[in-house]
């Protein structure tokens, strides 16, 4: 499940020398970004509900090896063209395995004790933003960006041999469900008319487009507009990182007593209160407001999606448990195709200044906050516990 952040972060400093070596346009770089994130989305969409049908462990095994073989095509690409494409049917694979992931949780725990797992879960998912950029910077400074997806293609080769060895089916013939596309349809629109499932799903695609418009923007925007070097954007992006991975193991702790609703509640205020005060420091000016303010702030906004994610990822799939790989296919397919549409949009109002990505991310996690309040108003009962 950490193959998706680990597959995006690792090259995140290399994307100027990558704009270089291709000689391509600083959009053609970020679209190497995009395309995954899209790729991301459209793997669970597809993979994820195929596994209702034909259980988790050998497509699991294939998006495995896949993901090696495209880790390598990206390595040797001649062009930008070449890379954007290998890029996005990469996402596919890596989108598969992060689907059937949350599926196989949700086959073998319930209520609490899958919320508790998906926090486990997510804080070792957490630590590949903060391995990720380290080992990058370690390749680099040997290698170039091609080295870099020299390693993922080790990583998918080493993950193939880890799900042969080590996941069982967990989704046994009995309790399948039709193959087919018609099938799979009346699956995804019975899932999509549930708004019991869906607001949490809208709720975690406002935020994990915030989310995403950090992580597509940031490197960009803070070496410009502050100057900071790619070691020093490094140790930035490692200690938010860090902070989102301490959230998330106290979310395991907690979220047995207080709930995963009531955690995600706190998860979302921090990330909105931090993202708010991002359009003020912009103002500002880097002139007036030192680096560790805004760091600060964006610390804020990550730390709180610690909360956040392995809160909305359990209360969907417990909203969806009767199609789990449907349900994992919706929530995470449609949260990864709100930031690929967020993550771009810094880039369209230029990294010049900190403001086209503050605002972005504030009114996005403003939206949040409030759907999260009406969904609270409204469901009172409801959103004291997850209950299997």
């Amino acid at each position: 499940m950490g193959v998706g952040p680990f597959a995006t972060d690792t090259y995140l400093a290399a994307l100027p020398e990558l704009q270089r070596s291709l000689h391509a346009s600083a959009t053609v770089a970020q679209l190497t970004l995009t395309t995954f994130i899209v790729g991301l989305a459209a793997g669970q969409f597809l993979i994820g509900p195929a596994s209702d049908a034909y259980g988790r462990r050998r497509l699991l095994i294939a998006c495995s090896v896949a993901f090696a073989v495209l880790s390598a095509v990206c390595g040797l690409s001649p062009d930008g063209a070449v890379l954007v494409a290998a890029r996005l049917v990469q996402g596919v694979v890596a989108g598969g395995g992060v689907a059937l992931g949350r599926a196989v949780v949700t086959d073998t725990h319930a209520g609490d004790r899958a919320a508790a797992t998906f926090g486990l879960i997510s804080s070792f998912t957490f630590l590949g933003p903060i391995i990720a950029p380290a080992a990058g910077g370690a390749i680099l400074a040997y290698g170039t960006w091609r080295t870099v997806f020299a390693a993922l293609t080790l990583l998918g080769m080493l993950m193939a041999v880890a799900v042969t060895l080590g996941v069982p089916e967990t989704l046994p013939p009995a309790r399948r469900h039709p193959a087919g596309l018609r099938a799979l349809g009346v699956r995804m629109a019975g899932l999509l008319r549930d708004w019991g499932f869906m607001r949490h799903v809208v709720l975690q695609c406002l935020a994990g487009a915030g989310f995403f418009t950090y992580i597509g923007g940031s490197a960009f925007v803070l070496r410009s507009v502050y100057g900071i070097s790619a070691t020093r954007y490094t140790v930035v992006f490692a200690t938010n990182a860090a902070a989102m991975a301490v959230f998330s193991l106290l979310f395991r702790l907690l979220v047995v007593r207080a709930g995963a609703a009531r955690l995600r509640a706190i998860g979302i205020t921090v990330s909105t209160a931090g993202a708010a005060g991002l359009p003020v420091v912009a103002l500002a000016g880097p002139h007036s407001v030192p680096l560790g303010v805004p760091w600060a702030l964006l610390c804020a906004v990550v730390g709180g999606m610690g909360f956040a994610i392995p809160a909305a990822t359990a209360l969907a799939q417990e909203a969806g448990r009767h199609s789990a790989g449907t349900a994992s296919a919706l929530q995470g397919g449609l949260t990864f195709l709100a930031g690929a549409v967020a993550t771009p949009l810094t880039g369209v109002f230029g990294y010049d200044t900190l403001l086209p990505m503050a605002v972005t991310m504030s009114i996005l996690y403003a939206a949040a906050f409030v759907l999260m309040c009406v969904m609270t108003d409204r469901s009172p009962r409801r959103a004291k516990t997850l209950t299997s």
